[in-house]
């Protein structure tokens, strides 16, 4: 399957406030990163990234890409902390999200879950997540998309030549 059809989706997540940051991403990236290596190879999942970073949005409400946002309460109009962004590549929406069913999500990864986010918070430790087709415009520093852009390299060689 070509990549311009797959499906990209950033989640913004909250840490378990008992957790400080360091704690937090060590494990994130340590405990939970590892255990969710297999669960996401089973399902086909393409690609799986952790973003480690932190900052403050309005909390969205998360879209059907985030079925393990649990915590349907009120969702405040300020903006909060989160702590990273998980990012998935996927084929189809519907096979990550029946990819939640798997006894191994449900029995090992959601019990992790329940250490690392915030789930008594807003969205459940999802502060957001969005879910879009994937266009892809350069990879490993060369272009993907043909000839398209062509048209643009005489013009840039202009402006490196200006700045020498």
């Amino acid at each position: 399957m070509p990549p311009e059809n797959y499906i990209q989706i950033s989640t913004h997540i909250r840490r378990n406030r008992q957790l400080t940051p360091e704690q937090f991403y060590a494990h994130w990236e340590n405990v939970h990163g590892p255990k969710v290596i297999p669960w996401t190879e089973k399902h086909g999942i393409v690609q799986y990234q952790q973003i480690h970073c932190a900052g403050r949005m309005v909390p969205s409400a998360a879209s059907s890409s985030a079925p393990n946002a649990v915590n349907q309460s009120t969702l405040p109009t300020e903006p909060i902390e989160f702590d990273g962004i998980a990012i998935f590549l996927v084929k189809s929406l519907d096979s990550f999200l029946e990819a939640f069913k798997d006894p191994y999500y449900i029995h090992v990864i959601e019990p992790d879950e329940q250490v690392l986010l915030d789930k008594d918070g807003p969205g459940g430790g999802v502060v957001a997540s969005w879910q879009g087709k994937l266009v892809s415009m350069t990879e490993r520093g060369k272009s993907v998309q043909g000839e398209k852009g062509d048209e643009y390299r005489d013009l840039f060689q202009q402006w490196e030549n200006k700045i020498r």
